[in-house]
């Protein structure tokens, strides 16, 4: 978590608890318009309490006036994150072969954000027929 602390200091929150204690933490990457979550963790005994949706939540807040999409990778074996996720209006759009290091497969999720997609697109064009 350190690590990704360093890496990712403007895009890593944290939930604590009233006595800062922290509980969770959600990191993600920014670059253009695309925003990739690289992780997301709660403590066991915290887990089941909205944590993790509040995280996400404020994250998608964050970004949703300075990209157009969220991906994230999950092992495509923990069908409770998929459904988490998909949840928030993530879509899966590919399996990734042997992505994490004991060879399993990831399901590559994305989230197309409306809003922050509408800023500065080219207006719509009338039709000529």
């Amino acid at each position: 978590m350190v690590q990704l602390l360093r890496e990712h200091p403007k895009a890593f929150l944290v939930a604590e608890t009233d006595s800062r204690k922290v509980v969770g933490y959600c990191v993600c990457s920014t670059e253009r318009r695309l925003a990739h979550l690289i992780s997301i963790g709660v403590l066991r005994e915290y887990r089941r309490r909205k944590v993790a949706t509040s995280l996400i939540q404020e994250s998608l807040d964050q970004l949703s006036s300075k990209v157009r999409e969220v991906w994230l990778e999950v092992n495509t074996a923990n069908e409770e994150a998929v459904k988490f996720y998909e949840e928030f209006g993530f879509k899966g759009i590919m399996i990734i072969d042997n992505y994490y290091s004991d060879g399993s497969p990831a399901l590559r999720m994305r989230l197309t954000l409306n809003h922050a997609s509408q800023e500065g697109a080219a207006p719509p064009r009338e039709s000529t027929s």
